[in-house]
Parts: structure tokens; C-alpha cells; sequence
């Protein structure tokens, strides 16, 4: 199945889904992206296809989500809060969603007592690793 086609079924997909709206395609962009809107939250998703950095970018996150529980909550609530403070549109001069992840990975890093390792701390490269293995299969 190639790019379009992956994108036009993630579209339908997420328009059926009870969990998103305002579920729109931009084909024309850098890099084509399904747009939605997360119900509950009120965040926005972009969803691409075939874009190896942003694969090896959100399994990256996944493993550091999956070695602590914190890191998805503090980054749904700073995400909120940009949204609430309207700096989170790059389009308008704001940040992109990414940053303020990578803001929260940083604090949790660099904490007194750190609740994550760095990327080159090789239990997170290991882990990063494994996952992206057994994620292409």
C-alpha cells in the first residue's frame, strides 16, 4: 500500500472513530499529514506515513513513556496548557506539539534524582532499540 492510500484509510479511520473530530487530510504539505482533534483533550494530531524520523521519533518517546509513567501526563498537561496559552500553533509562531516533549524529557533528565536517562545512557539506548526491532516486524 503506498503513502496516499495509507493516509486516506488512517482518514477514514480516525473520522469514524468516536474519539476524534475535525478529522482533515493535507496532502500538499511537506510531508502529507491526516489532522485531527483528540475529543477529551482538545489536542491536535498529525498522523504521516512513511516518514522514517517521525517512526524512530515517537518509538524513541513510546520506550521513555514506557520506562516512566510520569512523562505521558506531564506532557498531555503542558501540551494543554500551551493550547490554553495559544503557543503551541507553529503556523502562527509558536511551538511545534514535539517541543514540549522533548521540554518534560529534559526536566525528568535532569532532575537531582533523574527519572530518565539520557540518550546516550545505553540502558535507553538498548531499550530504544529492542523496540524499534520488534516494531519493524
Amino acid at each position: 500500500m503506498h503513502q496516499p492510500d495509507v493516509l486516506l484509510v488512517v482518514k477514514e479511520a480516525l473520522s469514524e472513530s468516536p474519539y476524534f473530530c475535525n478529522v482533515e487530510a493535507d496532502f500538499h504539505a511537506r510531508v502529507p499529514v491526516v489532522i485531527c482533534k483528540e475529543r477529551k483533550s482538545g489536542l491536535i494530531c498529525k498522523v504521516s506515513a512513511g516518514n522514517e524520523n517521525a517512526f524512530q521519533t515517537t518509538s524513541y518517546l513510546s520506550a521513555l513513556a514506557n520506562m516512566e509513567h510520569l512523562l505521558l501526563p506531564l506532557v498531555l498537561g503542558l501540551r494543554h496548557w500551551a493550547q490554553i496559552c495559544e503557543i503551541d500553533r507553529p503556523e502562527e509562531g509558536g511551538l511545534p506539539p514535539y517541543v514540549f516533549a522533548l521540554m518534560v524529557i529534559f526536566y525528568l533528565q535532569k532532575r537531582k534524582e533523574p527519572l530518565l536517562p539520557t540518550y546516550l545512557n545505553q540502558g535507553v539506548c538498548f531499550f530504544f532499540f529492542f523496540t524499534f526491532l520488534l516494531g519493524n516486524k
